[in-house]
C-alpha cells in the first residue's frame, strides 16, 4: 500500500537554489524595506565585530609592550561601546529578518490557499486529501523556517566569514593562506555530505505524505474501519509505514552526525597551522605579538559561521524538497477563463445542448454520447437511469467544473464556455444526497460567510423551507452551533440546510442530485414541500431514485449507457412500455440499485 501512495506523489518542479530565490523574490519584493534594513545592520554589526580583534592587539602592541598603561582605559571605554552597539544590531538584523521572513511566509502561504482554490476538479479526484494538507502546512512551515531562521543564519554568516578573511588578510596574507589551505577540501566534503542528507529529507518528506494521506482517508472512513473491524489492520498497515518513516529518520540522524567530527577535525588543525606558523613568523619579527593574537581572535571567528552555515545548508536541503513539493503545487494549472469572456446580467433558465460527446481523458471510453436537449425556462426536468448512466457528469458539465466541447451548452442562446465560471456558478445552484456542512453555526452554514445575506433573508430562506419549524421544535435556533460535517445534525436537517441555502443565494438554475435519498418518510414530507419552494418559478434539474420526486416534473430525460434513449412526461413514458416503464413499474430506486449490482451501469 505504501509503494501505491508514495508512486502518486511525484514532484513535478526540481528546484535549485538560483531558482528557489527567483521564485520568492516577488514575495521579498513586497518587504523591500524590512529586507535593506537588515542587510545594513548585518554590514555594519560584521565591521564592528572586527574592529574589535583589531583594539586587543593595539592594546596588547602598546599598552603592555610599550608600559603605556593609561591606554588600557580608553580601549576598555571603546569596546563597552562597541560590544553594546553590536548588540543592538544584532538584535535588530534578528529581529527585522524575522519580521521580515514570517511576512513573507504569510504571502506565500496566503497565494498557496488561493491557488489550491482555483484548481480543477481533476486535481482534486486525483491527489489524496492529507497529501494537500501536507503541502499547505508542513512544506509551507518548512519553507519558512529558510526565512525565520536559515537566511538570517547564513546571510549574516556569510557576511562574517568575508570580513574575518579580508581582516585576516590585513593583518597578514601569508598566514592566511597557510592557516585556510585545508577550508577548500572541508568544504567540498561538507557540501558532498549535506547533498546526500538532501535526497534522504525528499524520501523522509514522501513517506511523512504517506502517513499524512493513509490517516486522512481513515479517519474519515472511521466508521467503515470500526463497522468492518478493520482497525487491527489499518493499525498494522500504519505501523509499516511509521516503520519506513522512522528508519528514514535514522538515516538522516546518522549522515547529520557526521558533520559534527569533521567540523571539529577542520578547527583543530586551523588552530594547529595557525599557531605554529605564526609563532614563527612572530619569532621572526615578521608578526607583532598583538596582530598575532588580533589573528588568533579573528580565525577563531571563522570556524563558527561556517559550521553555522554548514548545518543550516541541512536546512537548506529540508527546505529545498519541501519547495519542490510547493511550487509543484503552484505550478497546477487552474480553471480559467478567456479575458474576453462576457457574464450575464441576468439569466432566464434556458439550457440547450446541441450534440454533446464529452468523456474525461482521451484514453477512456466516452461517457455522453450525442446528447442532444432543450429545457425551457422555469421548466422541471428529471434525469433518470442507471448508475454510471452519466447523470453526475452532465450536472458536472452544466457547473462547469469540466469543460465541455465548444457551443455544446448554452444558457440563454450563450455557450457556457464563454461564460465566466464564477457567473456560471453563481447562477447554477445544487442540492446534493450528501451536502456538506461546515463547522460554524446555521446562519453561518447558510450564508456561507456572504455578507450580502442578512439574517433575515437567512431566517426568511428557513420558513418557506419548513426548516424554522424543526428548530423550534428541537430547541435550536440560528445562532446554535454545528458541529464538524453537520456530526450533530440528523440526515434531514443537513438537507433543509442545504435547501435553505439555495433560497438564500436565489439561483436563477437549480439541481437536485439525489437530495431525498437516504431520509425517513417524516423527514421526505417536509423536504417535499421544500422542495416544491425552491423549484418555482426556476428551471430545474432533479436526478431522483424516487418516483414521488420526479413523476410530477414537466418531462424526464432517461439515460443508458450516455445517450439518451426516451424524453416525455410521466405519464407519456408509462404508456410508450419502454425503459422508464419497466424503472417505475418495478419501483424506481430498486431497480436502479439491482442493475448497478448486476453490473449494467455505462463506464
Amino acid at each position: 500500500m505504501s509503494s501505491n501512495f508514495i508512486s502518486e506523489d511525484l514532484v513535478k518542479t526540481k528546484i535549485t537554489y538560483p531558482l528557489l530565490f527567483k521564485r520568492l523574490w516577488p514575495y521579498a519584493r513586497r518587504e523591500r524595506f524590512l529586507l535593506f534594513s537588515a542587510v545594513l545592520a548585518v554590514f555594519v554589526g560584521a565591521l564592528i565585530a572586527r574592529i574589535i580583534p583589531s583594539l586587543i592587539g593595539y592594546a596588547i602592541d602598546h599598552g603592555i609592550k610599550e608600559k603605556k598603561f593609561e591606554i588600557f582605559t580608553t580601549i576598555a571605554a571603546i569596546y563597552l561601546g562597541l560590544e553594546v552597539l553590536k548588540s543592538l544590531l544584532s538584535f535588530a538584523n534578528t529581529y527585522l529578518f524575522q519580521i521580515f521572513g514570517n511576512r513573507m511566509l504569510y504571502h506565500l502561504r496566503e497565494d498557496l490557499l488561493s491557488h489550491t482554490q482555483k484548481l480543477p476538479l481533476q486535481f482534486f479526484n486525483k491527489t489524496p486529501t492529507g497529501r494537500i494538507v501536507t503541502r499547505l502546512t508542513n512544506d509551507v512551515a518548512a519553507l519558512g523556517e529558510l526565512f525565520s531562521d536559515g537566511v538570517i543564519s547564513v546571510f549574516t554568516q556569510f557576511i562574517v566569514i568575508c570580513s574575518v578573511v579580508i581582516a585576516l588578510g590585513l593583518i597578514s596574507w601569508k598566514l592566511t593562506f597557510i592557516s585556510l589551505a585545508l577550508a577548500p577540501i572541508f568544504i567540498t566534503g561538507s557540501l558532498y555530505l549535506s547533498n546526500k542528507i538532501r535526497l534522504i529529507l525528499h524520501e523522509q518528506k514522501k513517506k511523512l505524505s504517506v502517513i499524512n494521506s493513509f490517516l486522512a482517508e481513515n479517519l474519515n472512513g472511521i466508521k467503515v474501519v470500526q463497522l468492518y473491524n478493520r482497525v487491527r489492520k489499518n493499525r498494522k498497515k500504519f505501523s509499516a509505514l511509521s516503520d519506513e518513516y522512522r528508519d528514514t529518520n535514522f538515516l538522516a540522524i546518522r549522515t547529520s552526525a557526521l558533520m559534527q567530527p569533521i567540523t571539529n577535525l577542520f578547527n583543530a588543525a586551523t588552530i594547529t597551522s595557525t599557531l605554529y606558523f605564526g609563532g614563527m613568523l612572530s619569532s621572526q619579527g615578521s608578526l607583532a605579538i598583538g596582530s598575532l593574537v588580533a589573528f588568533l581572535m579573528n580565525i577563531q571567528d571563522f570556524i563558527p559561521p561556517l559550521r553555522e552555515i554548514l548545518d543550516k545548508y541541512q536546512q537548506f536541503q529540508n527546505s529545498l524538497a519541501s519547495a519542490e513539493r510547493i511550487f509543484t503545487l503552484m505550478d497546477e494549472s487552474i480553471e480559467h477563463d478567456a479575458p474576453s469572456l462576457h457574464g450575464h446580467t441576468e439569466i432566464k433558465g434556458e439550457i440547450e445542448i446541441r450534440n454533446l460527446n464529452f468523456r474525461y481523458e482521451s484514453h477512456m471510453p466516452w461517457v455522453l454520447k450525442n446528447i442532444n436537449l432543450h429545457f425551457k425556462a422555469g421548466e422541471s426536468i428529471a434525469l433518470v437511469g442507471r448508475t454510471g448512466s452519466g447523470k453526475s457528469t452532465f450536472i458536472s458539465l452544466l457547473q462547469r467544473f469540466y469543460d465541455a466541447p465548444s457551443d455544446s451548452i448554452l444558457i440563454d442562446g450563450i455557450p457556457i464556455t464563454s461564460t465566466p465560471r464564477a457567473q456560471i456558478r453563481r447562477h447554477v445552484g445544487v442540492v446534493q444526497q450528501d451536502n456538506f456542512i461546515f463547522k460554524g453555526t446555521i446562519q453561518e452554514n447558510i450564508s456561507l460567510g456572504d455578507l450580502s445575506i442578512s439574517e433575515e433573508r437567512v431566517r426568511l430562506a428557513c420558513e418557506k423551507t419548513g426548516y424554522m419549524k424543526v428548530l423550534e421544535r428541537t430547541g435550536r435556533n440560528l445562532a446554535s452551533l454545528v458541529d464538524e460535517r453537520g456530526a450533530n445534525l440528523s440526515v434531514g436537517e443537513r438537507q433543509l440546510i442545504a435547501f435553505a441555502r439555495i433560497l438564500a443565494f436565489n439561483p436563477d438554475i437549480l439541481i437536485l442530485d439525489e437530495a431525498t435519498a437516504n431520509i425517513d418518510s417524516e423527514s421526505e414530507n417536509i423536504i417535499q414541500q421544500a422542495t416544491q419552494e425552491i423549484t418555482k418559478d426556476r428551471t430545474s434539474i432533479i436526478i431522483a431514485h424516487r418516483l414521488s420526486t420526479i413523476e410530477h416534473c414537466d418531462r424526464i430525460v432517461v439515460l443508458d449507457q450516455g445517450e439518451v434513449v426516451e424524453i416525455g412526461t410521466h405519464a407519456e413514458l408509462m404508456n410508450s412500455n419502454g425503459i422508464y416503464n419497466q424503472f417505475a413499474s418495478a419501483g424506481l430506486k430498486s431497480t436502479f440499485n439491482e442493475a448497478s449490482a448486476a453490473g449494467t451501469e455505462a463506464p
